[in-house]
């Protein structure tokens, strides 16, 4: 734009643009650093139809966003993600290595040299290259690396899982948000310096070490099944890592006292909504919320000696690992709820509660039942810590509640046989059974006892 100073005097602005009456400040972004603000170029309004005042403002405006354009070309900001992506961009662009070192390293190395030919042979790239530029040229020579953003296929491919995209989904957000904080750097260079930097990116993210575990189990694995599939000749850098003060900022989760658990059982043991009926279930089962929530018409087995739910995956859910597949017999309360769910079934639908069974349904699921129990202080995963309670208090032995809640290895039907590994988990439940007729027979009781006496 060219702005006139006067009858004879003008200047001309390249940052310029009228949008109506008002002067727009505009810039083109360098092609390596648009990944960085995501986007071409910056528009911004300067709020005045004062030509003048538009062109200082345009002007000081520039020159910040040039400072910024030289700091992040000199890498002084950028984060290794950025680099990274910004580098695949610059790759991309120019697609060949000969175009990128015709128009951008070769030029660059001969204003770095000059007239010294020593110089011009001998420089590293690194003096005369921005990171940016360092990457883009390594990317370029070795287009078949494999990138720890491919690494992540070989998981997808090869899991059991697969093909679950709830899982699939929550793993590659784990694998994306660690790729992110180290780049997109070759598999071959990933090292235990990027494990403990991630870890204490975390941390100061305020994550608790608990959190940070669960994570770095998950991209173990990952990295793993690249490894194995790729037969590579590397150790695992996340195996074996460990966490500074692991474990020292858990805080103690709330266990439901007995008497809670018969004020829950009282409270909805009439209510005859899907979310009352998977908090009995649950109650009585030690389960997770997604195991009952996503239950089966079919899984539901009444007509046996032995009434029990037969927990496997399904279309709609998943479990969490293969001793989460088991047998658990229903008893007290779970059985009262699931005899009442399997009768109020509408028989349209294959779903127990069909309006769980859908993609994370299990989330829905569980923020319905946890929004019931909040004014007990408990969540849904509370039964599970107090079944353990319940159980040990029982003496009932580790195999027995390892069945039963799924932490188990499977072996219980091999030494038993299945009808008699389902009744000894039953025998075993019966023993911490909260009886549907004793609650029913202690709420008589207490509406007897606030009826008023007649005088005689």
């Amino acid at each position: 734009m060219i702005l006139k100073l006067g009858y004879a005097l003008s200047i001309k602005t390249t940052y310029l643009q009228k949008r109506g009456k008002i002067y727009q400040f505009v810039m083109r972004i360098p092609t390596e650093l648009v990944p960085h603000y995501g986007r071409q170029s910056i528009r911004k309004s300067l709020r005045t139809e004062d030509q003048m005042e538009a062109f200082r403002k345009a002007e000081r405006l520039a020159q910040t966003y040039k400072a910024e354009f030289a700091a992040l070309s000199l890498n002084r900001s950028l984060t290794p993600r950025e680099t990274m992506d910004a580098a695949s961009r610059l790759a991309e662009r120019y697609q060949t290595l000969d175009s990128f070192v015709d128009a951008v390293a070769e030029p660059k190395r001969q204003a770095y040299a000059g007239q010294c030919l020593e110089t011009y042979e001998h420089a590293p790239v690194e003096e005369f290259l921005t990171p940016v530029e360092q990457e883009t040229l390594r990317r370029l020579q070795n287009p078949q690396e494999l990138r720890l953003s491919g690494v992540f296929t070989y998981y997808e491919q090869h899991h059991k899982k697969g093909k679950d995209p709830q899982f699939i989904e929550r793993c590659h957000r784990y694998w994306n948000q660690f790729v992110g904080g180290v780049g997109d750097i070759p598999f071959a260079d990933l090292k235990r310096s990027h494990v403990r930097s991630y870890i204490d990116h975390r941390l100061t993210d305020g994550m608790s070490t608990g959190t940070v575990r669960r994570e770095l189990n998950q991209l173990r694995a990952i990295v793993q099944m690249c490894i194995t599939e790729t037969e590579a000749n590397r150790s695992n850098p996340f195996s074996s890592v460990s966490i500074q003060n692991e474990g020292k900022d858990a805080k103690d989760k709330k266990v439901p006292t007995e008497l809670e658990l018969q004020e829950i059982a009282n409270s909805f043991l009439g209510d005859p909504s899907s979310t009352a009926l998977i908090i009995l279930m649950q109650l009585e089962t030690g389960t997770r919320v997604g195991e009952i929530s996503g239950l089966k018409l079919e899984d539901v087995v009444l007509e046996h000696e032995t009434p029990h739910i037969d927990l496997k995956d399904n279309e709609w859910r998943t479990l969490k690992n293969d001793s989460s597949e088991r047998t658990v017999p229903l008893v007290g309360v779970a059985l009262h709820a699931a005899r009442k769910a399997v009768e109020s079934h509408p028989g349209a639908h294959e779903a127990l509660f069909p309006n769980y069974a859908k993609p994370r349904g299990n989330d829905s699921a569980s923020a319905a039942v946890n929004k019931r129990l909040k004014r007990w202080g408990l969540t849904s995963h509370s039964f599970r810590h107090a079944m353990t309670d319940r159980l040990k208090n029982a003496d009932v032995t580790q195999d027995v509640r390892d069945e039963i809640k799924g932490h188990g290895s499977g072996k219980m039907d091999a030494y038993y046989g299945k009808g008699r590994a389902l009744r000894k988990k039953q025998e075993s439940l019966l023993k911490v059974a909260i009886s549907v007729d004793g609650l029913q027979s202690m709420v008589c009781n207490l509406s007897q006892k606030k009826k008023p006496h007649l005088r005689s």
